[in-house]
This record gives C-alpha cells, sequence and structure tokens, in this order.
C-alpha cells in the first residue's frame, strides 16, 4: 500500500488533448489570471482588438498607405511592436467578424441587417447593362395560370379500376394502394423539406448576421466539445444554447424571393427616364412606384409625370406598350394632369365579360300534352300554333294576308316531316282540303286514306301532279270570279302542299320536254300556275305550303318564287343555306342541329326561334318501331279529327283529278316467276332444263307434256312468240275472235320500242295532249284500246315524221 502510494502519478494521455490543446490551454488560464473577470475579461480583450483592428483598416483604406520608415531610425522599435499590435487587433478583428455573422473579407453581399434577412445585391451599378438578358431570362412571375396537365387515359383507367375492383384480394390491394400513397406523400415531404434546407444554405450570404453568428458559436463549441476534453461540458452547454437560439431565428434564414419592385424597378427606369426626359440623377423612387407583386389583383403601378409631358394619343400607347411588353400582365392606364402632379395609373386590364347566353326554345313540345291542345282548342280560323318561343311562350302565326303561303327549308333531322303533319293537324281542325304533292313519297304517309286528302305521290306519274296543280288554279279562278261578282264571299280553306320542290321541278320539267310540241317554249307552264297561286290565293283561302332546297328561280321555269313567300322556316341549315335563302344584311342566328329547332324568319326582318311540336319517342323502342308508333297514332288521331270537324267540298265546283293506278317499278316486273309467278319474263321453275329452257318439245306443239305434272305457276306462264314448235300465242288464237281490250299499261308492258310503242308515260301524256289519238272504248268508267290500234297510231307519227 505504501509503495503504491509513493510510485509517481502516470504521464497523461497524449491522446486526450495533444500539444495544440496544451498549449491553448495554458496561454488561456494565463490570460484568465491575470486580467479582471477571468474567462470573460479575455473575450472582452479579443472583442477590442477586434474593434481597434477594424478601426485601423477603414483608416488605412482612407489615408492610403502609411509612409515607409527607413531601416535604422530610431522608432523600429516602436513599429515593430505597432506592427505586432496592429497583427493582433486584425486577428481579433477577424474573430470579431466571425462570431458577428459578417463577412470574413469583402463587402457584405446582400441587403441582410443583424436581425433580418436580405436579398443578393447584384455586382455593378449599370441597370441597363443587364437590361439586355430581360429577354433571354424566364419571367419570374406569369399572371398567366398554366393548365394543369390531366392525367393519362391509362392512368384514369387504372383509378376507375382501383376504385371499384370488388374481387378476390380486394382488401389487400386497398391496403397497398393506401400504403403506396402514404410512402408517396412522405417521400414528397422529405423531398420538399430537403430542397428547402439545400435551398436556405444555398442563401447563407442572405441570412440575418444573428443566424450566421449562432451557427458559427455552434460549430466552434463542437470542434471544441471534440478537441479539448477538459471543456466538454462548457461546448455542449453553448452548443445546446445556441441551438435552442436559433429557433426563433429559423423563419427569417429562408431568404424571400425579391419583390417585382427590386426586379424590374430599376431596369424598367433607365427606359422610363428617356421617355420622360428626366436627368439621370433623379432617384426612381420619386417618379415610378411598382407593387411587390405584379400578380396581385389590386396591383396598380403608379408613375408620375413631368410638367413638360403632354400626354398625347402616341406617347401614352408608348408608355403603354413598353409596360406591357416588360412586364407580366396586361395592363392599362388612367391618366389625369389635374392637381399638383400629373400621374398615370395602370391596373390589370379587366378580363372580358363572358357573353350572355341567350335564351333558348324548350327542348321539346309535346304534341299530346295537355296545354298544347289547350292551345290548339283556342286557335282561329286562320290562326296556326307553330311551336314555344325562346321564352317559352305560344308561335302563333296567321296564315293569311301576306303570310298566306309559307316556305321552308329544313335540312335533314331538322323535324320537317312532323312539322308538315302538326300542321296537317291544324288545317283539318278547319275543316280543310288538302292536296299532297310529294314525289319522294315520305313526310305525309300517315295522310293516306283521310277524307278530304288527295294524295299524289307517285314520281313515276308526274302528269298527275301537274294536274294536280292545275286543277287548284282552275278552282281559284272559279273563287275569283264568284267573289268578283260577289256569288260568294267565304271559301273553305284549300292547301296544298309542294313536299321536295327542286325534285318536283325535275321531274316536271322531264315530263315536259319529252310531250312539249314543236314550238313550244321549253319553260314548264305549270309554274306560272303557281305563282298565280300564291299571288292571288290569299283572297280566296287557297294557300301553299312548300319545301325547298333551294331557291332559284332558274329551276321553276324562271318565275321568280322567292318574293312570294315572306314567311320562311329555316332549320338544320347551313350558312351557305341562310345566305342564299335570306341574303347578307339578315343576321344569322346561331346553327343548331336539332330536330324541331327552327327560325321563323319575315321579310320585315323579324327572326323567332321557335321549337315546334312533335311526338315524344319511346327509348325503349328503335327508331323505326318508334316512326311506326307515330304514324299509327297520327292516323287515328286524323280521322278523329276529321270526324269531330267534319269535311265540306264547298267552293270545289269539281273533283280533283284521280291518282293513276301506281304501277310496280321495272325492277319488280321482271322478277323471276317464281318469286313472281305474275311477271311477263318470269325465271325457270326447276332449273334450264326441258322446254322451260326453251328448246322445243318432244312431244309435238305443246310446250308442257300433256301427261306431265302441270304446277299452277307453270299454268300461267306465257310463252315468248316463237318459243315452241307450234308458233306464239296469236298463232294459238282464234282468228274469227275480237280484238283484246287492254289498258294502256297493259298494252305498255305487252309492247315496247321494239314495236314503235313509247313508255307509259308518255302514252299516257299523248293521250292527254294530242287531239288525234285513238278514241278508247269506255267500259266499267275504264278507258280501254287495242294494241293494233297502238301500232298504227305510232307507225303512222312515225311516217309523218
Amino acid at each position: 500500500m505504501t509503495a503504491a502510494l509513493a510510485a509517481p502519478p502516470p504521464e497523461p494521455d497524449a491522446q486526450e488533448g495533444g500539444w495544440l490543446a496544451d498549449a491553448f490551454t495554458a496561454l488561456w488560464n494565463a490570460a484568465a489570471s491575470v486580467l479582471p473577470g477571468g474567462d470573460l475579461g479575455v473575450l472582452g480583450l479579443l472583442l477590442v482588438f477586434g474593434w481597434m483592428g477594424d478601426q485601423a483598416s477603414k483608416r488605412k483604406k482612407a489615408g492610403g498607405t502609411a509612409k515607409t520608415r527607413k531601416p535604422g531610425s530610431g522608432k523600429a522599435p516602436f513599429l515593430a511592436v505597432w506592427s505586432l499590435l496592429t497583427f493582433l487587433a486584425r486577428t481579433v478583428r477577424a474573430v470579431a467578424r466571425f462570431y458577428g455573422g459578417r463577412e470574413l473579407h469583402g463587402p457584405a453581399r446582400s441587403t441582410a441587417t443583424f436581425w433580418a434577412a436580405g436579398t443578393r445585391i447584384e455586382k455593378g451599378d449599370d441597370q441597363a447593362a443587364a437590361l439586355g438578358s430581360v429577354a433571354f431570362a424566364p419571367p419570374r412571375i406569369s399572371l398567366i395560370k398554366q393548365p394543369r396537365r390531366a392525367p393519362s387515359l391509362w392512368a384514369r383507367k387504372a383509378a376507375v379500376w382501383f376504385k371499384t375492383y370488388q374481387g378476390r384480394g380486394a382488401r389487400w390491394l386497398d391496403r397497398a394502394v393506401r400504403l403506396a400513397l402514404w410512402a408517396a406523400r412522405v417521400t414528397a415531404k422529405a423531398w420538399r423539406g430537403g430542397r428547402t434546407g439545400a435551398r436556405t444554405l444555398r442563401n447563407w450570404p442572405c441570412w440575418p448576421y444573428a443566424a450566421r453568428a449562432l451557427v458559427r458559436v455552434t460549430v466552434t463549441a463542437l470542434v471544441v466539445f471534440s478537441v479539448v476534453p477538459a471543456w466538454k461540458v462548457w461546448a455542449l452547454l453553448v452548443a445546446v444554447l445556441a441551438t435552442a437560439a436559433l429557433g426563433p431565428l429559423l423563419p427569417k434564414m429562408v431568404p424571400a424571393e425579391p419583390g417585382d419592385d427590386v426586379v424590374y424597378g430599376p431596369k424598367l427606369w433607365v427606359v422610363l427616364r428617356e421617355d420622360l426626359k428626366l436627368p439621370a440623377d433623379e432617384p426612381r423612387e420619386n417618379w415610378l412606384q411598382l407593387p411587390a407583386n405584379l400578380a396581385a389583383e389590386d396591383a396598380r403601378i403608379v408613375l408620375r409625370l413631368p410638367w413638360t409631358y403632354r400626354g398625347s394619343d402616341m406617347e401614352k400607347e408608348g408608355i403603354t406598350d413598353l409596360l406591357n411588353s416588360r412586364l407580366p400582365g396586361d395592363w392599362v392606364g388612367r391618366y389625369s394632369f389635374r392637381g399638383e402632379h400629373a400621374t398615370a395609373v395602370y391596373t390589370h386590364k379587366p378580363p372580358p365579360r363572358p357573353p350572355t347566353p341567350a335564351p333558348e326554345p324548350p327542348g321539346a313540345v309535346n304534341i299530346w300534352d295537355p296545354r298544347t291542345q289547350e292551345i290548339l282548342a283556342n286557335l282561329g280560323p286562320d290562326e296556326f300554333y307553330l311551336g314555344q318561343d325562346t321564352f317559352d311562350r305560344p308561335v302563333i302565326q296567321k296564315m293569311a294576308d301576306e303570310q298566306n303561303s309559307w316556305a321552308l327549308s329544313i335540312g335533314s333531322g331538322g323535324g320537317k316531316s312532323a312539322f308538315l303533319q302538326w300542321l296537317a293537324v291544324q288545317m283539318l281542325m278547319k275543316r280543310g282540303t288538302i292536296v299532297v304533292i310529294d314525289p319522294k313519297m315520305v313526310s305525309l304517309t300517315p295522310l293516306i286514306g283521310i277524307e278530304g286528302v288527295h294524295d299524289y305521290i307517285n314520281p313515276r306519274a308526274p302528269l298527275d301532279m301537274r294536274a294536280s296543280l292545275e286543277w287548284v288554279a282552275h278552282v281559284l279562278d272559279a273563287r275569283n270570279f264568284e267573289k268578283k261578282n260577289k256569288l260568294r264571299t267565304a271559301f273553305p280553306p284549300l292547301y296544298v302542299f309542294l313536299e321536295e320542290s327542286n325534285h318536283l321541278a325535275d321531274v316536271l320539267k322531264e315530263q315536259h320536254s319529252a310531250d312539249k310540241k314543236t314550238g313550244e317554249s321549253a319553260a314548264d307552264p305549270v309554274w306560272r300556275d303557281v305563282a298565280s297561286i300564291l299571288r292571288l290565293g290569299r283572297e280566296v283561302n287557297v294557300h301553299i305550303i312548300a319545301v325547298f332546297q333551294d331557291l332559284k328561280d332558274n329551276q321553276f321555269g324562271g318565275v321568280s318564287l322567292s318574293p312570294l313567300f315572306p314567311m320562311k322556316f329555316l332549320g338544320s341549315y347551313t350558312e351557305n343555306q341562310w345566305k342564299r335563302i335570306m341574303g347578307s344584311r339578315t343576321e344569322m342566328p346561331a346553327i343548331q342541329k336539332k330536330a324541331g329547332r327552327m327560325v321563323l324568319a319575315l321579310d320585315t326582318g323579324d327572326i323567332t326561334r321557335i321549337q315546334t311540336p312533335y311526338a315524344p319517342w319511346n327509348p325503349e323502342l328503335t327508331k323505326d318501331q318508334n316512326q311506326q308508333e307515330a304514324y299509327r297514332l297520327l292516323t287515328a288521331y286524323y280521322k278523329e279529327l276529321r270526324a269531330t270537324h267534319g269535311y265540306t267540298t264547298e267552293a270545289l265546283y269539281q273533283a280533283p283529278p284521280e291518282p293513276s293506278e301506281e304501277e310496280p317499278p321495272a325492277f319488280i316486273l321482271a322478277q323471276s316467276r317464281d318469286a313472281a309467278p305474275e311477271s311477263r319474263n318470269g325465271g325457270l321453275e326447276g332449273g334450264p332444263e326441258g322446254e322451260t329452257a326453251g328448246r322445243a318439245s318432244q312431244d309435238g306443239a305443246h310446250v308442257t307434256p300433256l301427261e306431265g305434272d302441270v304446277t299452277p305457276a307453270r299454268d300461267r306462264l306465257r310463252l315468248i312468240p316463237g318459243q315452241g314448235q307450234g308458233g306464239g300465242q296469236e298463232d294459238a288464237q282464234d282468228p274469227t275472235a275480237p280484238p283484246e281490250l287492254l289498258t294502256l299499261a297493259e298494252i305498255s308492258r305487252r309492247l315496247g320500242p321494239a314495236d314503235g310503242v313509247p313508255k307509259y308515260d308518255t302514252l299516257r301524256a299523248n293521250k292527254t295532249r294530242r287531239d288525234d289519238f285513238p278514241q278508247p272504248t269506255v267500259i266499267n268508267g275504264k278507258e280501254l284500246f287495242t294494241e293494233s290500234q297502238i301500232k298504227a297510231y305510232y307507225a303512222a307519227q312515225e311516217k309523218k315524221a
């Protein structure tokens, strides 16, 4: 025990502090023992030396370098001491600047103060030199809101699938998706935090001096903590206190972005100063004020104007163009030259007001609606209910006086057929006679068979349509005669539908060109009758409702029909159609491709947008099924109206011409015998073999063997002359039998151009127009001819030609 106590103390471990730590500790302890206050006195001395060095450096910069002393002079020792003190003062000054948060060398690189952060100071004072880079630098502020990029189609489909999937493993899939979204959010927050930290460290010169000083003190304390083990407690305490003191300063460590007044103000002032002819030393703050945020809604740019500024339009436009070209946004100025100072205040140009949407008619008007039926019941003798206008008010128009006849130009899908059928409903309520001329046989099909409705809808019988128009013209002439002589003053209405008038004009023109005599005009005279009806019909209650695709006068025999329709309906039209029909001076409403949506246009310039009534469709049925159901209901409705309101033939004088019997088209007549046994050139039964193939029979003159099986179809087979060995049909007939009487249609089927006989339409036209045509034999009201009569007539005509 005694030996242990007598043993010398162990050598200190060289790894604990080293010679640098020992020397620093010895120097510090020696200074602390001499100076009053101990450690605090040493710190105070260091600060004083730093201040003295800083002041000496400033005096040196202001007064130039000190004079050089010759060596060996009497003041050399004093200068050596002074140099040592200067070195110590500069060292202390550097330490003071280091722990004071200032830059260690050079001027300040930001506008930061001890407690506030600042912005970087641009190098150089010539703002005009930096103005050229504005065009190449990206704008710091944009008032144009960039549209958010929409997710791609596959991403949207994947999101919908994740939300709606209910199959196997849906719960685990939902958890996995939630975990992935949480991880994405955490990663995004960490990324934003790291980015903010890097941005903060990158802007170290812009920190407040206090924040930089505390950071340096903390770093020094950590270094001392690791180098001097004896000062661990003090170093740790200083680091903790410095870190705690940094907390309130953290928001100020992130430098704020420079405002727009800092970014744009100096550069803009260089140009404005020249435009306003101001001296170069005029401060910008006295003349130009920019807001810190140009994107703010209430941002204002205030510009003071000199007294010499005249404020001409050119000068104002120059300043406005300058601001709009150099600043983000669109600016408008308000100039004021009254008061002590003339000023120009620029604010954001207000966005254009969105156009007020024009009112629209209702989407649909049901003809079976009680409101519609009530309006129908209260109509006057000449009034027609057309539909609802843009304010959902009923549009009622008289078919009389100047609006006696109406023209329609409605494209495909515009509800033309439904509108014509709706007008027919009201015509039946007025006990009117209706003449339908429709070469396309589509629009007014439900009216077929209704009493008092005369249909001429066979496109292969244009003479029927011509005869009906001539009959209407004769009725008009008779009524005008009675009214002129005061034999009758009131007449029941007579309505004429001219559907597809352009196609009708082509059909009638073709027929007229085929039938016209030598010396007759090429213009179809029937359109002069139509024009006469349009001009004089309003006096005697005769009306025309015509549907056109193009109102070109050269298509109607040179008769100008467009001015005779002062009231027009347009629907599903194009811009060219509007200009062609209404002219370019009439403003065109917005085009709407919708069934029943029409424009009622008058020659006076009045335009009314309407929605016409029509039967609603059942969404559970197909289009064809809906049409069939609508036709069925309309036909029943027409019959009910005719039975309820009655019908009169007064002031018609004569019955309208009966339409000719409609013959099947040539393709139907030429079908095979199996499909149509009555066909003239029927197909072969059972294939091209035996006597039906046209070969001679092996049993004599008969084509069909007597002992063979005869089918009903074969009994009706009429052979072509010369097909069998026994000759044709004419050879088989009794020569003493009287000639067979046939209709012109049957003669046209039996004979053809090879016999010198034209088609049926030409036969019928020649019978009507030519006085030397053979006289028919009338049996049971039918006009019958013989084949020999027709052959002889056309043979004589050919000889004359």
